[in-house]
Protein backbone atom coordinates (compact mmCIF):
# COMPACT_ATOMS: atom_id res chain seq x y z
CA UNK A 1 0.00 0.00 0.00
CA UNK A 2 1.02 3.62 -0.48
CA UNK A 3 1.32 4.27 3.27
CA UNK A 4 3.91 1.48 3.59
CA UNK A 5 6.36 3.18 1.25
CA UNK A 6 9.63 4.21 2.87
CA UNK A 7 11.01 7.62 2.11
CA UNK A 8 14.29 7.57 0.16
CA UNK A 9 17.23 9.65 1.31
CA UNK A 10 18.12 12.89 -0.39
CA UNK A 11 21.32 11.40 -1.83
CA UNK A 12 19.43 8.38 -3.15
CA UNK A 13 16.82 10.62 -4.80
CA UNK A 14 19.52 12.70 -6.47
CA UNK A 15 21.13 9.48 -7.67
CA UNK A 16 17.87 8.39 -9.32
CA UNK A 17 17.52 11.72 -11.11
CA UNK A 18 21.13 11.53 -12.27
CA UNK A 19 20.49 8.06 -13.74
CA UNK A 20 17.32 9.35 -15.43
CA UNK A 21 19.17 12.28 -17.01
CA UNK A 22 21.95 9.95 -18.13
CA UNK A 23 19.48 7.60 -19.84
CA UNK A 24 17.73 10.55 -21.50
CA UNK A 25 20.95 12.12 -22.74
CA UNK A 26 22.37 8.80 -23.96
CA UNK A 27 19.20 7.29 -25.41
CA UNK A 28 17.86 10.36 -27.20
CA UNK A 29 20.85 12.66 -27.54
CA UNK A 30 23.61 10.18 -28.48
CA UNK A 31 21.95 7.00 -29.72
CA UNK A 32 18.89 8.69 -31.23
CA UNK A 33 16.54 6.04 -29.84
CA UNK A 34 12.79 6.70 -30.10
CA UNK A 35 11.38 8.90 -27.35
CA UNK A 36 8.83 6.26 -26.39
CA UNK A 37 11.49 3.56 -25.90
CA UNK A 38 13.62 5.88 -23.77
CA UNK A 39 10.62 6.76 -21.60
CA UNK A 40 9.79 3.08 -21.11
CA UNK A 41 13.40 2.38 -20.07
CA UNK A 42 13.47 5.11 -17.44
CA UNK A 43 10.01 4.02 -16.26
CA UNK A 44 11.34 0.51 -15.63
CA UNK A 45 14.35 1.89 -13.73
CA UNK A 46 12.10 4.16 -11.67
CA UNK A 47 9.68 1.31 -10.92
CA UNK A 48 12.51 -0.84 -9.56
CA UNK A 49 13.65 2.11 -7.45
CA UNK A 50 10.09 2.61 -6.15
CA UNK A 51 9.81 -1.13 -5.42
CA UNK A 52 12.98 -1.04 -3.35
CA UNK A 53 11.37 1.57 -1.09
CA UNK A 54 8.07 -0.28 -0.82
CA UNK A 55 6.11 0.98 -3.80
CA UNK A 56 4.16 -1.47 -5.95
CA UNK A 57 3.05 -1.73 -9.57
CA UNK A 58 -0.53 -1.31 -8.38
CA UNK A 59 0.44 2.06 -6.88
CA UNK A 60 1.96 3.12 -10.20
CA UNK A 61 -1.18 2.03 -12.09
CA UNK A 62 -3.42 3.91 -9.67
CA UNK A 63 -1.42 7.09 -10.20
CA UNK A 64 -1.40 6.53 -13.98
CA UNK A 65 -5.17 6.06 -14.16
CA UNK A 66 -5.66 9.37 -12.36
CA UNK A 67 -3.38 11.20 -14.78
CA UNK A 68 -5.05 9.65 -17.84
CA UNK A 69 -8.50 10.51 -16.48
CA UNK A 70 -7.48 14.16 -16.14
CA UNK A 71 -5.99 14.12 -19.65
CA UNK A 72 -9.01 12.67 -21.50
CA UNK A 73 -10.33 16.12 -22.57
CA UNK A 74 -6.87 17.00 -23.88
CA UNK A 75 -6.64 13.70 -25.80
CA UNK A 76 -9.98 14.49 -27.43
CA UNK A 77 -8.60 17.90 -28.43
CA UNK A 78 -5.53 16.31 -30.02
CA UNK A 79 -7.68 13.86 -32.01
CA UNK A 80 -9.96 16.71 -33.08
CA UNK A 81 -6.97 18.73 -34.24
CA UNK A 82 -5.73 15.80 -36.33
CA UNK A 83 -9.14 15.51 -37.98
CA UNK A 84 -9.29 19.28 -38.46
CA UNK A 85 -5.94 19.49 -40.25
CA UNK A 86 -6.92 16.69 -42.61
CA UNK A 87 -10.24 18.43 -43.34
CA UNK A 88 -8.59 21.83 -43.82
CA UNK A 89 -6.28 20.20 -46.35
CA UNK A 90 -9.01 18.49 -48.32
CA UNK A 91 -11.19 21.61 -48.36
CA UNK A 92 -8.33 23.79 -49.63
CA UNK A 93 -8.23 25.98 -46.51
CA UNK A 94 -4.54 25.42 -45.74
CA UNK A 95 -3.48 25.46 -49.43
CA UNK A 96 -5.26 28.84 -49.76
CA UNK A 97 -3.36 30.20 -46.73
CA UNK A 98 -0.08 29.04 -48.27
CA UNK A 99 -1.06 30.61 -51.61
CA UNK A 100 -1.74 33.97 -49.95
CA UNK A 101 1.50 33.66 -48.01
CA UNK A 102 3.50 33.07 -51.17
CA UNK A 103 1.76 35.99 -52.88
CA UNK A 104 2.75 38.28 -50.00
CA UNK A 105 6.48 37.67 -50.37
CA UNK A 106 8.24 40.94 -51.23
CA UNK A 107 11.93 40.61 -52.15
CA UNK A 108 12.48 44.28 -51.27
CA UNK A 109 11.83 43.38 -47.63
CA UNK A 110 12.76 39.73 -47.79
CA UNK A 111 13.73 39.13 -44.16
CA UNK A 112 10.68 40.89 -42.72
CA UNK A 113 8.38 39.32 -45.32
CA UNK A 114 9.81 35.87 -44.61
CA UNK A 115 9.06 36.34 -40.93
CA UNK A 116 5.51 37.65 -41.41
CA UNK A 117 4.54 35.04 -44.00
CA UNK A 118 5.75 32.13 -41.87
CA UNK A 119 4.00 33.66 -38.83
CA UNK A 120 0.69 33.51 -40.71
CA UNK A 121 1.17 30.01 -42.08
CA UNK A 122 2.43 28.48 -38.84
CA UNK A 123 -0.38 30.07 -36.83
CA UNK A 124 -3.05 28.61 -39.08
CA UNK A 125 -1.39 25.21 -39.54
CA UNK A 126 0.25 24.76 -36.12
CA UNK A 127 3.41 23.19 -37.52
CA UNK A 128 6.89 24.69 -37.47
CA UNK A 129 8.35 21.82 -39.48
CA UNK A 130 5.65 21.98 -42.15
CA UNK A 131 6.04 25.75 -42.45
CA UNK A 132 9.83 25.56 -42.75
CA UNK A 133 9.64 22.60 -45.14
CA UNK A 134 7.29 24.34 -47.60
CA UNK A 135 7.25 28.13 -47.66
CA UNK A 136 10.57 28.18 -45.82
CA UNK A 137 12.24 26.25 -48.63
CA UNK A 138 10.76 28.66 -51.21
CA UNK A 139 11.99 31.66 -49.24
CA UNK A 140 15.49 30.21 -49.02
CA UNK A 141 15.47 29.76 -52.81
CA UNK A 142 14.54 33.42 -53.26
CA UNK A 143 17.28 34.48 -50.81
CA UNK A 144 19.83 32.37 -52.67
CA UNK A 145 18.80 33.87 -56.03
CA UNK A 146 19.08 37.40 -54.58
CA UNK A 147 22.49 36.55 -53.09
CA UNK A 148 21.48 37.78 -49.63
CA UNK A 149 22.31 36.31 -46.23
CA UNK A 150 21.01 32.76 -45.93
CA UNK A 151 21.55 32.60 -42.13
CA UNK A 152 19.41 35.73 -41.62
CA UNK A 153 16.70 34.37 -43.95
CA UNK A 154 16.74 31.05 -42.12
CA UNK A 155 16.49 32.90 -38.81
CA UNK A 156 13.44 34.79 -40.09
CA UNK A 157 11.80 31.58 -41.34
CA UNK A 158 12.41 29.72 -38.09
CA UNK A 159 11.26 32.70 -36.01
CA UNK A 160 7.96 32.82 -37.87
CA UNK A 161 7.56 29.06 -37.84
CA UNK A 162 7.96 28.91 -34.06
CA UNK A 163 5.52 31.79 -33.54
CA UNK A 164 2.72 29.43 -34.58
CA UNK A 165 4.32 26.49 -32.82
CA UNK A 166 4.07 28.53 -29.61
CA UNK A 167 0.64 30.14 -30.06
CA UNK A 168 -1.46 28.15 -32.53
CA UNK A 169 -4.30 26.07 -31.00
CA UNK A 170 -3.45 23.50 -33.69
CA UNK A 171 0.16 23.08 -32.50
CA UNK A 172 0.99 19.82 -30.75
CA UNK A 173 3.53 21.47 -28.45
CA UNK A 174 1.13 24.26 -27.50
CA UNK A 175 -1.47 21.67 -26.59
CA UNK A 176 1.01 19.43 -24.79
CA UNK A 177 2.39 22.33 -22.73
CA UNK A 178 -1.14 23.21 -21.60
CA UNK A 179 -1.91 19.54 -20.91
CA UNK A 180 1.28 18.99 -18.91
CA UNK A 181 0.77 22.16 -16.87
CA UNK A 182 -2.91 21.39 -16.31
CA UNK A 183 -4.00 24.69 -17.87
CA UNK A 184 -6.83 25.49 -20.27
CA UNK A 185 -5.52 25.71 -23.85
CA UNK A 186 -6.94 29.11 -24.73
CA UNK A 187 -6.05 30.60 -21.32
CA UNK A 188 -2.52 29.35 -21.86
CA UNK A 189 -2.33 30.94 -25.31
CA UNK A 190 -3.65 34.27 -24.04
CA UNK A 191 -1.08 34.29 -21.25
CA UNK A 192 1.73 33.59 -23.70
CA UNK A 193 0.79 36.75 -25.61
CA UNK A 194 2.48 38.76 -22.83
CA UNK A 195 5.84 37.56 -24.10
CA UNK A 196 4.97 36.75 -27.72
CA UNK A 197 3.62 40.15 -28.77
CA UNK A 198 6.63 42.21 -27.58
CA UNK A 199 8.93 39.58 -29.11
CA UNK A 200 6.96 39.83 -32.36
CA UNK A 201 7.48 43.60 -32.48
CA UNK A 202 11.19 43.24 -31.70
CA UNK A 203 11.58 40.61 -34.43
CA UNK A 204 9.76 42.81 -36.98
CA UNK A 205 12.03 45.75 -36.19
CA UNK A 206 15.12 43.57 -36.24
CA UNK A 207 14.38 41.90 -39.57
CA UNK A 208 13.40 45.23 -41.13
CA UNK A 209 16.70 46.74 -40.02
CA UNK A 210 18.69 43.73 -41.22
CA UNK A 211 17.02 43.86 -44.64
CA UNK A 212 16.95 47.62 -45.16
CA UNK A 213 19.68 47.38 -47.82
CA UNK A 214 17.88 44.80 -49.98
CA UNK A 215 16.34 45.53 -53.37
CA UNK A 216 13.49 43.92 -55.28
CA UNK A 217 14.04 40.69 -57.13
CA UNK A 218 13.50 39.87 -60.78
CA UNK A 219 10.94 37.51 -62.23
CA UNK A 220 13.56 34.80 -62.47
CA UNK A 221 14.31 35.14 -58.77
CA UNK A 222 10.62 34.62 -58.00
CA UNK A 223 10.25 31.63 -60.33
CA UNK A 224 10.15 29.00 -57.56
CA UNK A 225 7.34 30.84 -55.78
CA UNK A 226 5.40 31.36 -59.00
CA UNK A 227 5.56 27.65 -59.81
CA UNK A 228 4.33 26.71 -56.33
CA UNK A 229 1.43 29.19 -56.56
CA UNK A 230 0.48 27.90 -60.00
CA UNK A 231 0.49 24.30 -58.79
CA UNK A 232 -1.77 25.10 -55.82
CA UNK A 233 -4.22 27.06 -57.98
CA UNK A 234 -4.47 24.15 -60.43
CA UNK A 235 -4.91 21.50 -57.75
CA UNK A 236 -7.53 23.32 -55.65
CA UNK A 237 -10.43 25.69 -56.15
CA UNK A 238 -9.11 28.68 -54.20
CA UNK A 239 -11.53 31.27 -52.89
CA UNK A 240 -11.68 33.41 -49.70
CA UNK A 241 -14.76 31.40 -48.69
CA UNK A 242 -12.37 28.58 -47.78
CA UNK A 243 -11.11 30.67 -44.84
CA UNK A 244 -14.47 30.35 -43.04
CA UNK A 245 -13.45 27.17 -41.10
CA UNK A 246 -10.39 29.03 -39.77
CA UNK A 247 -12.56 32.01 -38.89
CA UNK A 248 -14.83 29.70 -36.89
CA UNK A 249 -11.87 28.52 -34.78
CA UNK A 250 -10.79 32.13 -34.26
CA UNK A 251 -14.27 33.18 -33.12
CA UNK A 252 -14.55 30.12 -30.87
CA UNK A 253 -11.27 31.03 -29.16
CA UNK A 254 -12.46 34.60 -28.52
CA UNK A 255 -15.89 33.47 -27.28
CA UNK A 256 -14.30 30.74 -25.11
CA UNK A 257 -16.47 28.03 -26.61
CA UNK A 258 -15.62 24.41 -25.83
CA UNK A 259 -12.47 23.51 -27.78
CA UNK A 260 -13.58 20.08 -28.98
CA UNK A 261 -16.94 21.34 -30.21
CA UNK A 262 -15.32 24.25 -32.08
CA UNK A 263 -12.67 22.04 -33.70
CA UNK A 264 -15.18 19.38 -34.78
CA UNK A 265 -17.58 22.05 -36.10
CA UNK A 266 -14.75 23.61 -38.12
CA UNK A 267 -13.80 20.18 -39.50
CA UNK A 268 -17.40 19.46 -40.53
CA UNK A 269 -17.69 22.83 -42.26
CA UNK A 270 -14.47 22.00 -44.13
CA UNK A 271 -15.96 18.71 -45.29
CA UNK A 272 -18.98 20.57 -46.65
CA UNK A 273 -16.71 22.98 -48.54
CA UNK A 274 -14.67 20.07 -49.92
CA UNK A 275 -17.80 18.32 -51.19
CA UNK A 276 -19.10 21.51 -52.79
CA UNK A 277 -15.97 22.95 -54.33
CA UNK A 278 -13.09 20.48 -54.57
CA UNK A 279 -12.80 17.72 -57.14
CA UNK A 280 -12.26 15.00 -54.54
CA UNK A 281 -14.45 11.97 -53.87
CA UNK A 282 -16.45 11.75 -50.65
CA UNK A 283 -14.57 8.57 -49.74
CA UNK A 284 -11.23 10.41 -49.94
CA UNK A 285 -12.64 13.36 -48.00
CA UNK A 286 -13.64 11.07 -45.13
CA UNK A 287 -10.31 9.25 -45.36
CA UNK A 288 -8.48 12.59 -45.10
CA UNK A 289 -10.31 13.32 -41.84
CA UNK A 290 -9.42 9.95 -40.32
CA UNK A 291 -6.16 8.84 -41.94
CA UNK A 292 -4.83 12.15 -43.22
CA UNK A 293 -4.76 13.88 -46.58
CA UNK A 294 -2.60 12.47 -49.40
CA UNK A 295 -1.73 14.37 -52.55
CA UNK A 296 -2.75 11.43 -54.74
CA UNK A 297 -6.35 12.14 -53.71
CA UNK A 298 -6.22 15.06 -56.16
CA UNK A 299 -7.31 13.98 -59.65
CA UNK A 300 -5.59 17.00 -61.18
CA UNK A 301 -2.15 16.05 -59.84
CA UNK A 302 -1.39 13.78 -62.78
CA UNK A 303 -2.60 16.38 -65.27
CA UNK A 304 0.03 19.00 -64.39
CA UNK A 305 3.77 18.80 -64.88
CA UNK A 306 5.84 19.57 -61.79
CA UNK A 307 9.59 19.65 -61.38
CA UNK A 308 11.05 17.41 -58.68
CA UNK A 309 11.51 20.20 -56.12
CA UNK A 310 7.95 21.51 -56.50
CA UNK A 311 6.48 18.00 -56.34
CA UNK A 312 8.44 17.36 -53.15
CA UNK A 313 7.26 20.64 -51.60
CA UNK A 314 3.65 19.88 -52.55
CA UNK A 315 3.87 16.50 -50.83
CA UNK A 316 5.51 17.98 -47.71
CA UNK A 317 2.78 20.59 -47.51
CA UNK A 318 -0.27 18.45 -48.24
CA UNK A 319 0.43 14.98 -46.86
CA UNK A 320 -0.58 15.52 -43.25
CA UNK A 321 -3.47 15.53 -40.79
CA UNK A 322 -6.05 12.92 -39.84
CA UNK A 323 -7.00 11.57 -36.43
CA UNK A 324 -4.37 8.85 -36.67
CA UNK A 325 -1.64 11.47 -37.09
CA UNK A 326 -2.13 12.29 -33.41
CA UNK A 327 -1.49 8.76 -32.17
CA UNK A 328 2.24 9.56 -31.95
CA UNK A 329 1.85 12.52 -29.55
CA UNK A 330 -0.74 10.58 -27.55
CA UNK A 331 1.58 7.57 -27.20
CA UNK A 332 4.39 9.89 -26.06
CA UNK A 333 1.97 11.45 -23.58
CA UNK A 334 0.97 8.04 -22.16
CA UNK A 335 4.62 6.98 -21.84
CA UNK A 336 5.40 10.28 -20.11
CA UNK A 337 2.43 9.75 -17.76
CA UNK A 338 3.70 6.27 -16.91
CA UNK A 339 7.15 7.64 -16.08
CA UNK A 340 5.65 10.50 -14.04
CA UNK A 341 3.48 8.00 -12.13
CA UNK A 342 6.46 5.81 -11.28
CA UNK A 343 8.38 8.91 -10.20
CA UNK A 344 5.47 9.98 -7.97
CA UNK A 345 5.33 6.56 -6.28
CA UNK A 346 9.10 6.45 -5.79
CA UNK A 347 8.95 9.52 -3.55
CA UNK A 348 12.26 10.79 -4.94
CA UNK A 349 10.85 14.06 -6.27
CA UNK A 350 9.04 14.76 -3.02
CA UNK A 351 12.30 14.49 -1.09
CA UNK A 352 14.16 16.80 -3.48
CA UNK A 353 11.32 19.27 -3.70
CA UNK A 354 11.19 19.76 0.07
CA UNK A 355 14.72 21.12 -0.12
CA UNK A 356 14.11 22.89 -3.40
CA UNK A 357 10.99 24.70 -2.17
CA UNK A 358 13.03 26.31 0.60
CA UNK A 359 15.22 27.88 -2.09
CA UNK A 360 12.31 28.74 -4.41
CA UNK A 361 10.76 31.04 -1.85
CA UNK A 362 9.69 33.72 -4.33
CA UNK A 363 7.64 33.83 -7.52
CA UNK A 364 10.70 35.05 -9.42
CA UNK A 365 12.87 32.13 -8.36
CA UNK A 366 10.10 29.63 -9.10
CA UNK A 367 9.45 30.87 -12.65
CA UNK A 368 13.15 31.31 -13.42
CA UNK A 369 13.82 27.76 -12.20
CA UNK A 370 11.03 26.51 -14.49
CA UNK A 371 12.53 28.26 -17.52
CA UNK A 372 16.08 27.10 -16.78
CA UNK A 373 15.06 23.51 -16.07
CA UNK A 374 12.99 23.39 -19.27
CA UNK A 375 15.98 24.61 -21.29
CA UNK A 376 18.32 22.11 -19.63
CA UNK A 377 15.93 19.24 -20.22
CA UNK A 378 15.34 20.04 -23.89
CA UNK A 379 19.10 20.33 -24.39
CA UNK A 380 19.61 16.91 -22.76
CA UNK A 381 16.61 15.07 -24.23
CA UNK A 382 16.09 16.94 -27.49
CA UNK A 383 12.34 16.80 -26.94
CA UNK A 384 10.19 19.61 -25.54
CA UNK A 385 7.23 17.37 -24.68
CA UNK A 386 9.30 15.22 -22.33
CA UNK A 387 10.55 18.39 -20.66
CA UNK A 388 6.98 19.57 -20.04
CA UNK A 389 5.96 16.55 -18.00
CA UNK A 390 9.17 16.36 -15.97
CA UNK A 391 8.98 20.08 -15.14
CA UNK A 392 5.34 19.70 -14.12
CA UNK A 393 6.27 16.90 -11.71
CA UNK A 394 9.13 18.91 -10.25
CA UNK A 395 7.53 22.31 -9.74
CA UNK A 396 3.82 21.65 -9.34
CA UNK A 397 3.99 21.93 -5.51
CA UNK A 398 5.89 25.23 -5.75
CA UNK A 399 3.23 26.79 -7.99
CA UNK A 400 0.41 25.59 -5.76
CA UNK A 401 2.11 26.86 -2.63
CA UNK A 402 2.46 30.35 -4.14
CA UNK A 403 -1.07 30.30 -5.58
CA UNK A 404 0.38 30.72 -9.08
CA UNK A 405 -1.93 29.88 -11.97
CA UNK A 406 -0.65 27.04 -14.14
CA UNK A 407 -0.66 29.23 -17.25
CA UNK A 408 2.54 30.75 -15.81
CA UNK A 409 4.14 27.31 -15.86
CA UNK A 410 2.92 26.66 -19.41
CA UNK A 411 4.43 29.93 -20.64
CA UNK A 412 7.71 29.32 -18.85
CA UNK A 413 7.98 25.80 -20.29
CA UNK A 414 7.25 27.02 -23.83
CA UNK A 415 9.81 29.83 -23.49
CA UNK A 416 12.51 27.56 -22.10
CA UNK A 417 11.86 24.40 -24.13
CA UNK A 418 9.79 24.82 -27.31
CA UNK A 419 11.48 27.99 -28.51
CA UNK A 420 15.00 26.68 -27.90
CA UNK A 421 14.46 23.19 -29.28
CA UNK A 422 15.52 24.20 -32.80
CA UNK A 423 18.59 26.15 -31.64
CA UNK A 424 20.63 23.19 -30.39
CA UNK A 425 22.53 21.42 -33.23
CA UNK A 426 22.09 17.97 -31.67
CA UNK A 427 18.29 18.03 -31.25
CA UNK A 428 15.95 16.57 -33.85
CA UNK A 429 14.41 19.99 -34.52
CA UNK A 430 17.83 21.60 -34.85
CA UNK A 431 18.97 18.96 -37.32
CA UNK A 432 15.70 19.17 -39.27
CA UNK A 433 15.86 22.96 -39.64
CA UNK A 434 19.53 22.89 -40.62
CA UNK A 435 19.01 20.17 -43.22
CA UNK A 436 15.76 21.59 -44.61
CA UNK A 437 16.95 25.19 -44.93
CA UNK A 438 20.55 24.38 -45.80
CA UNK A 439 22.09 26.53 -43.03
CA UNK A 440 24.03 25.24 -40.03
CA UNK A 441 22.22 25.58 -36.70
CA UNK A 442 24.88 27.75 -35.07
CA UNK A 443 24.90 30.01 -38.15
CA UNK A 444 21.19 30.83 -38.02
CA UNK A 445 20.81 30.73 -34.21
CA UNK A 446 21.83 34.40 -33.60
CA UNK A 447 19.15 35.55 -36.07
CA UNK A 448 16.20 33.63 -34.63
CA UNK A 449 15.06 36.92 -33.16
CA UNK A 450 11.56 35.95 -32.08
CA UNK A 451 12.67 32.90 -30.10
CA UNK A 452 15.53 34.69 -28.38
CA UNK A 453 13.44 37.79 -27.62
CA UNK A 454 10.67 35.62 -26.16
CA UNK A 455 13.15 33.95 -23.83
CA UNK A 456 14.56 37.29 -22.63
CA UNK A 457 11.09 38.78 -22.12
CA UNK A 458 9.95 35.66 -20.23
CA UNK A 459 12.91 36.11 -17.89
CA UNK A 460 12.00 39.78 -17.42
CA UNK A 461 8.41 38.82 -16.60
CA UNK A 462 9.76 36.37 -14.04
CA UNK A 463 11.73 39.15 -12.35
CA UNK A 464 9.27 42.08 -12.28
CA UNK A 465 6.36 40.52 -10.26
CA UNK A 466 8.05 41.51 -7.00
CA UNK A 467 7.41 45.16 -7.96
CA UNK A 468 4.52 45.22 -10.43
CA UNK A 469 2.84 41.82 -10.58
CA UNK A 470 2.23 42.54 -14.29
CA UNK A 471 2.13 39.48 -16.54
CA UNK A 472 1.88 37.00 -13.69
CA UNK A 473 -1.47 35.38 -13.07
CA UNK A 474 -2.65 33.94 -9.76
CA UNK A 475 -5.38 31.38 -9.14
CA UNK A 476 -7.65 33.98 -7.59
CA UNK A 477 -7.41 36.21 -10.69
CA UNK A 478 -10.37 36.41 -13.04
CA UNK A 479 -10.20 34.51 -16.33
Amino acid sequence: MMDAIKEPSFGSALGLLAVIFFIFATGIGLLNYPVEFTLICITIVTCFYAGYYGGSWADVMKSLVGKIKDAVPAILILLSIGMLIGCWMVSGTIPLMVYYGLAAINPAYLYLTAFLVTVCISTFTGTSWGTAGTIGVALMAVASAMDVSLPVTAGAVISGAYFGDKLSPLSDTTNMAAIAAGADLYQSIRNMLYTALPAFVIACCGFYALGSHLHGGTGAQMAAIAVMKSALSQLFWLNPLLLSPALLVFVGAIKKWDSVIVLVASALSSIVLAVLFQDITLTDIISAAINGFKSDMLPGLQAITLDEATARNINVLLNRGGMYSMTGPIVVMLCAFMFASALDVSGALAVILRKLVKKLNTVTRTVLATICTSSLLVACTGNAVISFFIVKSMYDPCYKEKNLHMVNMSRAMESGATLLEGLFPWTISGMFMAKTLGVATLDYAPYVLFNLSCLVIAIIFAIIPRWTGFGTRYVSASA
